[in-house]
């Protein structure tokens, strides 16, 4: 037996959904629905069981800060038996001899009948199921098994409260009862043989797929998550409800920024940038639009809310996350402190001329510019490198040579653009004849070389021959 007292609710096998009940005014025991509402606190449902000698306990009752005792010989069955900690109750009556307790409930289904105390000369264990009663931790304990030295909870199941000082169950082997009162108790076949399990540690139990409702192992076990699962999942679970959360104060304030200051083209531009944009500047741009409708009435208008929305445009064109939980380790420019967010931070990239790659602590709200990146682990940190095919460790190469600043290439015109893709072609096709007319040479100087038919017009050496070649050359 454990040496700790557990609070216990006391159930006969007939009816799952009803709980042993002492009522004090009358001194008496009744089987009571699980459900019922007890108004008063002259119904006792909750024992506790203090052991006196081999078979003879106290049964424990709390009322009103004062504990009642009452004696009793609990009698338990075989460990032959489908279930050893099935046990009979005989209570102590008033004239110091022992009646025992007896469910008059005739129907499988007993809402609330009484219990009778029946006198008996003999104390053998009797299999009648009106006679038949078990324990149940009052605050359920999960079965929670071990197979294969991987956790288990088993659904429908709760862990059943032993006292046989006969029937010795370890740590690390259990006996679980179903649950007829849990939500997946249905998962579990209605089947008396099913109504206790024995678990042995690291075994497979075959009762698991027999008892199931289709037959599979799968639909009782519930594999329990190690803490880094739990912690992953919590955090799964809590950016989803600050997601929705922040979804819907975006929406309040695209809404109130609409209704002030906008117009087709404010919408227009606010869908086709949240339809466009990168996941990790989606966070950046719901806090932007709430932040910018925060704003005093003085700057609060379309040009700024344009503004807005092209700048955080262009940073997400212009940079690309390279790591996620990662942080550069090269040549570090600064750091620099209270960044708000990510586009911030890129803009104070873009104020040095050879910064290329930055950290952003998004957390500590901390910037850190880097020449030259390579990533490490760091689970507070972003990475995020500029992509311009035009940059050079992340400084325009025109722009550092004549002004050494950093200033954005800007876009060309489309007819520049289109000028400069045709005069290309044009050096390509040029450079391509060239080409094969030397690779054309070539071949046919190894050819005449190999085959011995070269000409060489030895007259084109006299000074003082008029003749001329006989033949055509290439």
């Amino acid at each position: 037996m454990n040496n700790i007292n557990y609070d216990y609710s006391i159930k006969n096998i007939k009816s799952d959904t009803l709980s042993l009940t002492y009522n004090i005014l009358t001194n008496s025991f009744i089987l009571l629905d699980n459900n019922t509402t007890i108004i008063n606190d002259n119904y006792i449902k909750k024992f506790q069981i203090e052991p006196i000698s081999k078979n003879n306990y106290n049964l424990l009752l709390k009322h009103n800060n004062k504990i009642i005792k009452k004696e009793i010989i609990l009698i338990f069955s075989s460990n032959k038996l489908n279930n050893p900690l099935f046990f009979n109750i005989y209570i102590k009556n008033k004239n110091n001899t022992f009646d025992i307790l007896k469910s008059n409930c005739n129907s499988y289904i007993c809402k609330t009948h009484n219990i009778i105390q029946k006198n008996l000369s003999t104390t053998k264990f009797k299999k009648n199921g009106s006679y038949i009663f078990y324990l149940t931790y009052f605050n359920l304990q999960p079965c929670r098994i071990s197979i294969k030295n991987k956790d288990y909870n088993i659904l429908g199941f709760t862990k059943t409260a032993n006292i046989n000082p006969n029937f010795k169950l370890s740590s690390k082997n259990m006996m679980c009862n179903v649950d007829r009162n849990l939500q997946n108790s249905w998962k579990v076949k209605r089947n008396k043989r099913c109504r206790y399990i024995q678990f042995k540690n690291n075994k497979y139990h075959n009762k698991l797929k027999t008892c199931a409702i289709d037959n599979k192992m799968n639909t009782l076990l519930n594999k329990i998550p190690t803490i880094p699962e739990v912690f992953k999942k919590y955090v799964a679970n809590t950016n989803l409800m600050s997601a929705g959360d922040t979804k819907q104060k975006t929406e309040n304030a695209k809404n109130n920024i609409q209704n002030s200051i906008g117009d087709e083209q404010t919408e227009f531009a606010t869908e086709r940038l949240e339809k466009t944009l990168e996941p990790e500047y989606k966070e950046v741009l719901d806090q932007s639009i709430q932040d910018f409708d925060k704003l005093d009435d003085k700057n609060k208008n379309k040009s700024n809310y344009l503004t807005l929305l092209k700048d955080i445009h262009e940073k997400n064109k212009e940079y690309k996350l390279i790591g996620k939980y990662k942080k550069c380790q090269g040549n570090k420019l600064t750091n620099v402190c209270n960044i708000k967010n990510i586009v911030q931070c890129q803009k104070k990239c873009n104020e040095i001329y050879d910064c290329a790659h930055i950290s952003y602590d998004k957390k500590n709200q901390k910037c850190k510019l880097y020449n030259t990146c390579k990533l490490t682990s760091d689970y507070k940190h972003d990475s995020y490198s500029k992509k311009s095919l035009l940059r050079n460790n992340g400084y325009n190469i025109f722009n550092a040579i004549l002004t050494f600043q950093n200033l954005p290439i800007p876009e060309l015109p489309w007819g520049i653009r289109l000028a400069t893709f045709i005069c290309g072609l044009i050096i390509i096709l040029s450079a391509s004849m060239i080409l094969y007319k030397i690779l054309k040479a070539i071949i046919k100087l190894f050819l005449c070389m190999y085959y011995d038919t070269c000409y060489v017009p030895t007259e084109l050496l006299n000074p003082f021959s008029n003749a001329g070649p006989s033949q055509k050359y290439i």
